[in-house]
């Protein structure tokens, strides 16, 4: 049988533990920094989202959870917001509803009314409209570049992302996206430009299969046209699911890397 190049949790080293290690950070985060949690973005029960501002004026990270659109929640990844707040980086966490009881488009949508959301209220909560960053690990790294698609933002910061989903639709995934291959081209964010030139992050673990590491090139290779600036970095060492760790240590340089984007 051949090997599921897209199946990342196949190849991880122990999801589970992963999966454990996220929620207990998470749940520390939330106990030690002040937010807003669950605040309604839209109309259903799943838009809602957290902010953390830990300063007045702060860049804001608006962050995706991964989850091939179908699992995960925001609240297993508010330990992103640990990592970036030392910087004095807010952070939004976003959550959305899942395949396959919600189309891809229409989660797409969620996404960027979310990013919406957040640029109109920025005076209300503290940070600064200008000074967005968009960002999400694999699934979450397609709606983040979507977003960029749908308006102007600062950045983007892609890790694990999926960018070319007629790839995706070829594999295990489209068991619950249902994508043909013409829908999957108008979801693919290489298939448009960027609403206006913005700095790229495309992060990839460096023990991921060979199909993320071209996903994460290719919105590289397809947006630098654009004007934008590109950078394609490898995590040493890291499986699909490890380089998201990273983002609970202020010190680590791919928090430091994501920092900066938004400090500029």
């Amino acid at each position: 049988m051949a090997i599921d190049p897209y199946d990342a949790a196949a190849a991880a080293r122990d999801l589970p533990a992963t999966f454990a290690r996220w929620r207990a950070w998470s749940d520390e985060t939330r106990a030690e920094l002040a937010h807003e949690r669950d605040v309604r973005y839209g109309s259903s029960a799943d838009e809602t989202l957290d902010v953390f501002v830990p300063r007045r004026g702060a860049p804001l990270v608006v962050y995706f959870h991964g989850g091939y659109w179908r699992r995960l929640h925001k609240d297993d990844v508010t330990f992103i917001a640990r990592g970036l707040a030392p910087h004095g980086v807010a952070t939004a966490l976003v959550n959305y509803g899942l395949a396959p009881a919600v189309p891809l488009e229409e989660i797409t949508a969620q996404a960027q009314r979310a990013a919406a959301f957040l640029r109109e209220r920025a005076s209300d909560y503290g940070f600064a409209a200008e000074s967005i960053v968009v960002a999400g690990h694999s699934a979450g790294g397609h709606l983040a570049a979507m977003c960029a698609v749908d308006a102007p933002v600062r950045a983007l910061a892609t890790i694990s992302g999926l960018h070319e989903l007629r790839a995706v639709a070829r594999s295990h995934v489209n068991e619950w996206l249902q994508l043909d291959d013409e829908r999957a081209r108008r979801l693919s964010p290489v298939a448009f430009p960027p609403a206006a030139p913005c700095t790229i992050a495309a992060i990839v673990g460096q023990r991921e299969s060979d199909a993320f590491k071209g996903q994460a090139r290719a919105i590289v290779d397809a947006w630098t046209p654009y004007g934008c600036d590109g950078a394609y970095v490898e995590s040493a060492g890291d499986d699909h699911y490890e380089v998201c760790d990273r983002l609970n240590d202020p010190y680590d340089p791919l928090t430091i890397r994501i920092a900066n984007l938004a400090l500029g």
